[in-house]
Parts: structure tokens; C-alpha cells; sequence
């Protein structure tokens, strides 16, 4: 791992960065571009700017009182996404500034990024990957929070990721295939949490074109991650310095048909991070995927590793009007694994058509966020979720699960969540809209784990559930320029927010 880190080094990076900016540059004219430059304003009244507990009364506490503010945020955007047989692009960048009328409030400015870059540099062999984020995400699920970033409770922090994964791919005739990839990364928050700096390699060998129907791979794997101190003195639970995760894997399958195929893979692994119990083994797989059609792939499977069973199950079915996904999964994973992951824009839809963000969106602060520690945890996850398009009716729907068993504290993190959204066309310029969410969030709490600090108003409770509306018009006032009239209403376990909020949005695309 020595060798990755000296090998990814700035120096190699920049001069990695430099050849992708004069590809850039070469590219610019033979490639697809579209450049959309947005703004919107809103102006919002709320009932209680700082979520104050409204609902626990006492002989000492007779509730919090309310306070109401009305608040603006302007927020400028910028998308550009290319298209090219060498480089594509997909960027978007937003600045929100919120002015708050109320004199107990700073106003404060949330940066919100994404940035995916995929380049050929040489010929089929070598290849660069690039992306970074910017988003906002609670820090403690359990102390209020609106569902955005908003309200200026201090249980809302910035995080920003990055990776960089140069990677050199070669055939040996037409039997083997030969991958080489390396990558850096990094998670920082602004902060609470553990910034890390991350190295991975990888090399594979599998199959190449001469055998149609037997399929076998050899993976092996390394990542190691560097850990810098956390911020807050009072950790939420007990911090790491480094983690190193080792797999080496082989897998062998058959596929029976362009409609069936058969995978097993078997392996070993050998982990390195704080834990309570034993971190290496060996580790087995065994799955079947069947393609119906060509609209639809359903995959099956179960596998085991040193810290019990793993059920697999990945779905997709879309038709021309609705997408249906599901998905179960039991795997090792962290709060920057999770960072890692995130998209702050999505550049497709549900059924797979590019569609430009509309940065002007208050974007969702994920209430299930991990916290940010340097914790390795057991992830287990169920998602599903199915959107319909009718002539004027958009209709969809998500339900989730997450728990989180940390293996270096005797705690588990739970989290559900269920959604529901209803777009429609009134007429040819006038639109409405309904969403109705629910999401409870649950942790049990051991002898390591530690609430944590910088949070305006703590809360004592276990569990906290959250149900919000959001529902308004949309009216089109010409070709780039929408005028938006919202009504929120959340209610939890201890407060309870009414908003109404008048907004403009403009959009020039080329």
C-alpha cells in the first residue's frame, strides 16, 4: 500500500489533471455540449425557524416557544454536461445564500456540487475518472432537523468528497483481460466528523472474448485509509487512526442463455479496524441472474462471510411509462463509504432519459446520514421504489431500511423512511404538486458512544420519527421563467414547522 500512496502522489495527480485538461481542450469541439445557467429566488415564511420543542411539557418545561421568521435565499446555477468519444462531463454547481430577517440568525451559505468526469487518454488502454461533491447533511438524526438545510438549528454541517481513479485496461488476445486500477479519495466535513484521505488498488484478470459461455475472474483488492483527527473532543464513538481492508476473489459461472446465467465466487479476506469481534475469513458467494427481457433483470443469491450471512437481490424493470427497482444487500461499510456514494444531482431519470438538474430545488438533507466517525459498521439495506408517467399525472413511490451494526461499540443505528410523490398538469402552463414522507430514526446506544456536541438543542430520546407534506402550484410565466408557490407542514415527536414560501426560477439553455 506504500507503493499506492507514493504512486499517488499530488505531483502524479496534477500532471494526471493537466493531460485531462488538454484532452479537454481537444475534445471541446468534437463534443456534444449543453451549458444551462439558472437562478432562483424564494421568499419563505416559517413558524418556527429554530424547530424549538413545542410538544414536551413538564413541571419544569412547559414547552419552547416559537419562533416565527421570514427569510430569503438566492440561489445561482451553473450545468454543463459533454458528451464526446473521448470525455464526458456531467457538472453542476449552486451556491445558496439565506438572509434572515430575524436579528438571532446569521445568514449563511450552502455550497452544493457534482462533478463526474469519465476520459479515454490513450487509446482503449488508459483511462482517468474523476468526482467531487459538495452537499449539506445532518449531523445527528436524532436532533431537529427540516428535511433541508434551512433552518439554522446547527445540526447541519457541509461535506465534500472527492476521487481520482486513473486505471489501464489490455487484452492478451481473445482470452484474457487485464485491469489495473488505482484511486484516491477523500471525505472532510465542515464541521463534526472524521476527515479522511483513502487509497484503493485493483487488478483483475477474467475472460475474454473467445469463451461465450463460461465465465471466470480473479480480483484482488486493497484500500487503506488514513484518518485525521476528529473535531469534536467528545467522539461519538472510539477513533481509529487507519483502516485497511485486503480481498482476494475468484469467481467462476456459466451463462446458460442470453436470459440465465449462474455465478459463484469464493475468496479471502483480511481487515484491519476496530472491532469486537474477529475481521478476517474466508468468504463465499452464489447467485443467479435471469433477463427476461430487455426491460427487466432480476438477480438472486446468497453469500457468507466472517460476520454471518449475506442475502443478495437486485431487480429493474422498466417499460415505457413506469421503472420498478428493489434492492437488498448486507455488506462492511462506513460514514465515508456512504459519502462516497451520495449524488447531490442526478443527471437521468427514473427511466434512464439525461435530464438537466434544476439547481434552484431546495435540495433534501438525508435524514438517515451515518454518523461521521471513523466506525466501521455491518450494513444492511432494502430499497424499492416505482414511478408511473401518464399523459398528466406523474405518480411515485420509495420505501427504505437501513441498520447499522458499529462492530467497534455495542450499538446499532436504525433508520426507515417511506415516500410518496404526485406530480400534475393543470393545463399547459400550470403544474401542482403533493409528497408526503414519513422516516423514524432509531439507535441503541452502548457504553462507547457519545452524543455529540455542537447541537442548539440536544435531545434525549432513543427514536424520533418526522412526517412531512409538501404541496403547491407551479405556474410557467414564460419559456424561462416559472413562478412557485409552496405550502410545508413537519411534524415530529417534539415540533412541529409551517412554511409557505413564494419562489422565482429562470433557466437559459444553450
Amino acid at each position: 500500500m506504500s507503493l499506492l500512496k507514493k504512486l499517488i502522489k499530488p505531483r502524479f495527480l496534477a500532471a494526471m489533471l493537466s493531460y485531462v485538461l488538454t484532452l479537454f481542450t481537444n475534445c471541446a469541439l468534437t463534443a456534444d455540449w449543453k451549458i444551462s445557467t439558472q437562478f432562483a429566488t424564494q421568499g419563505t415564511y416559517t413558524d418556527n425557524l429554530q424547530l424549538n420543542n413545542t410538544k414536551t411539557v413538564s413541571s419544569n418545561n412547559q414547552g419552547s416557544k416559537k419562533e416565527s421568521d421570514f427569510f430569503i435565499d438566492l440561489t445561482p446555477g451553473l450545468v454543463i454536461t459533454g458528451k464526446g468519444r473521448r470525455l464526458n462531463l456531467d457538472f453542476a454547481y449552486s451556491p445558496q445564500y439565506i438572509h434572515y430577517l430575524s436579528a438571532s440568525s446569521d445568514d449563511k451559505m450552502n455550497h452544493r456540487l457534482q462533478l463526474n468526469m469519465q476520459s479515454e487518454l490513450y487509446q482503449e488502454h488508459l483511462f482517468l475518472d474523476a468526482s467531487a461533491t459538495a452537499q449539506q447533511e445532518v449531523i445527528d438524526s436524532l436532533s431537529p432537523s427540516s428535511g433541508d438545510a434551512i433552518n439554522p438549528t446547527g445540526n447541519t454541517q457541509t461535506t465534500y468528497t472527492y476521487q481520482i481513479t486513473p486505471s489501464y485496461k489490455s487484452r492478451f488476445g481473445r482470452f484474457v483481460n487485464l485491469g489495473i486500477h488505482f484511486e484516491n479519495n477523500g471525505v472532510f466535513y465542515s464541521d463534526e466528523g472524521s476527515n479522511s484521505i483513502g487509497y484503493r488498488s485493483q487488478i483483475e484478470l477474467s475472460n475474454g472474448s473467445a469463451l461465450t459461455a463460461l465465465r471466470w475472474g480473479i480480483n484482488a483488492e486493497d484500500e487503506l485509509v488514513e484518518f485525521k483527527n476528529n473535531k469534536n473532543e467528545d467522539a461519538l464513538t472510539v477513533e481509529q487512526p487507519t483502516t485497511e481492508l485486503k480481498n482476494i476473489t475468484a469467481s467462476l459461472g456459466y451463462q446458460f442463455s442470453a436470459r440465465w446465467q449462474m455465478m459463484t465466487r469464493f475468496g479471502y479476506e483480511e481487515n484491519n479496524y476496530a472491532a469486537l469481534t474477529e475481521t478476517n475469513g474466508e468468504h463465499w458467494e452464489f447467485s443467479n441472474t435471469w433477463i427476461p427481457t430487455t426491460r427487466t433483470t432480476f438477480q438472486l443469491g446468497a453469500g457468507y462471510r466472517y460476520f454471518g450471512w449475506s442475502p443478495i437481490l437486485e431487480f429493474s424493470h422498466r417499460h415505457k411509462h413506469s421503472a420498478w427497482t428493489a434492492s437488498i444487500s448486507r455488506n462492511i461499510s462506513s460514514a465515508r463509504n456512504e459519502r462516497l456514494q451520495n449524488d447531490v444531482y442526478v443527471f437521468k431519470d427514473a427511466f434512464g432519459e439525461t435530464v438537466v438538474p434544476d439547481t434552484g430545488d431546495r435540495l433534501a438533507v438525508r435524514p438517515n446520514t451515518a454518523l461521521a466517525t471513523s466506525a466501521t459498521f455491518i450494513s444492511s439495506q432494502f430499497q424499492t421504489g416505482y414511478t408511473i408517467q401518464m399523459r398528466r399525472n406523474t405518480l411515485g413511490t420509495t420505501i427504505r431500511y437501513t441498520l447499522r451494526e458499529y462492530e467497534g461499540a455495542k450499538n446499532n443505528d436504525e433508520t426507515f423512511g417511506a415516500s410518496l410523490f404526485w406530480t400534475r398538469k393543470l393545463t399547459g402552463l400550470t403544474s401542482s404538486h403533493l409528497a408526503l414522507s414519513w422516516d423514524k430514526n432509531k439507535r441503541d446506544e452502548g457504553a462507547n458512544f457519545i452524543q455529540p456536541m455542537a447541537i442548539t438543542q440536544s435531545t434525549s430520546a432513543n427514536e424520533v420519527t418526522n412526517f412531512t407534506i409538501d404541496t403547491g402550484l407551479s405556474r410557467q410565466l414564460s419559456a424561462r421563467t416559472n413562478l412557485d408557490l409552496q405550502y410545508r407542514f413537519l411534524d415530529s415527536d417534539q415540533y412541529t414547522e409551517n412554511r409557505v414560501t413564494l419562489g422565482l426560477r429562470m433557466m437559459w439553455s444553450d
